[in-house]
């Protein structure tokens, strides 16, 4: 997978070099990870085994919820108000001293700039402060790594990874060594399933007002009929391993138009893009 760097962490990519200290390495080694890559500000402190020491997560889900979606300002501010109490949760939860933290990894790509910008720059404070090494973490490769914390599953492996904001399908050949396939052309699968949503206005649904717009969708579908419309898959001549959800997701704007005119349902206003 082709590392690209956003202007703002470039500064901060060497300091992944420094050596851990002549203490951390007498012992078993214990990071610190700071994610802030969308709407969630969390922390973690794991040791070499993959066993997490302790942890804190705060999220933004309620609030972005009134907006119909993230606003990246909105969760800039939020991340910047709640990361220092998150971190300091995750550190007393595991019982290790910040100056006992074997290094600090952060999460500098993908996701919002904004957002990414907080959990950095706190980041570098505390590298600053501790003189700690610092470990960049490019958030798709550490999802696809999930899997080796929770079974013994040997390079090379298959993964599809699949959020909010990305959709991957990579070779993992080894830690820092993946080889990209395919990836979506347009939107993510999250980012389409939240504008269906938005266009079916779920978030008025008693049972989903207080669930994100891919939420509402999971929780509705085994209660309706799958014969009901009829979609072909998306890129089905293309001969290749990249996805599209765009062409999927105004394909069901239009099957819901036709099915408010044939209700004789006003025509909805404005646009969900």
């Amino acid at each position: 997978m082709i590392r690209k760097l956003c202007n703002f962490c470039k500064h901060a990519w060497p300091l992944r070099k420094q050596k851990l200290s002549t203490q951390s390495a007498r012992c078993q080694r214990v990071v610190l990870g700071i994610e802030t890559s969308c709407d969630d500000t969390a922390a973690a402190v794991v040791d070499e085994s993959g066993t997490i020491r302790g942890q804190a997560l705060l999220s933004q889900t309620q609030v972005h919820l009134k907006t119909g979606g993230i606003v990246p300002t909105v969760a800039q501010q939020l991340h910047k108000e709640n990361i220092h109490s998150v971190v300091n949760e995750a550190v007393l939860s595991s019982g290790i001293p910040l100056q006992e933290v074997s290094a600090i990894a952060t999460t500098v790509m993908p996701g919002l700039a904004l957002s990414l910008g907080v959990g950095l720059t706190y980041s570098l404070n505390l590298v600053k402060s501790y003189n700690k090494p610092f470990i960049p973490i490019h958030h798709m490769e550490a999802h696809a790594l999930t899997i080796r914390l929770l079974q013994q599953v040997e390079f090379p492996f298959l993964v599809l990874l699949i959020s909010g904001g990305h959709c991957l399908l990579s070779v993992a050949n080894g830690v820092s060594d993946f080889l990209l396939l395919g990836q979506s052309l347009d939107e993510s699968p999250g980012e389409a399933l939240d504008k269906v949503a938005r266009r079916l206005s779920l978030s008025t649904h008693a049972d989903c007002s207080s669930v994100s717009g891919g939420q509402a969708i999971e929780y509705l579908a085994p209660f309706g009929d799958k014969e009901f419309i009829k979609s072909s898959a998306p890129m089905a001549q293309h001969k290749d391993c990249n996805f599209s959800f765009a062409g999927l997701r105004n394909h069901y704007y239009y099957c819901i138009q036709q099915l408010e005119d044939q209700e004789g349902l006003p025509q909805v206003l404005g646009f969900y893009w």
